[in-house]
């Protein structure tokens, strides 16, 4: 089964990125890689705020680029969009070791 983390290091990998090991969101740093590869030329935005919305409307997820609210992290089918856009796929079975 894909999960989320899976997705997430495909995308990392896709935009130059290193995966990583435990599951987390992108960091600002990768927000703007995905920015960068999704839009050559154009200067990602400043927050990740920003980047999450400009990305939602770069890969077709939303049309408000100018709007006040944030839904935060991407969801599983908003990962796949990303992935989708990016034309990569998802590391199978790289489910992370546990912290305990």
């Amino acid at each position: 089964m894909v999960t989320t983390h899976d997705i997430r290091n495909g995308i990392r990998g896709g935009v130059g990125r290193f995966k990583r090991e435990v599951t987390a969101p992108f960091t600002k740093e990768e927000l703007a890689a995905l920015c960068a590869q999704l839009e050559p030329g154009v200067e990602p935005p400043g927050s990740k705020t920003a980047m999450r919305r400009r990305v939602r409307v770069v890969v077709g997820l939303t049309d408000d680029d100018e709007g006040e609210t944030d839904d935060g992290a991407f969801s599983k089918p908003e990962l796949e969009a990303i992935a989708d856009a990016l034309e990569v796929e998802p590391v199978s079975d790289d489910e992370p070791d546990p912290l305990f």
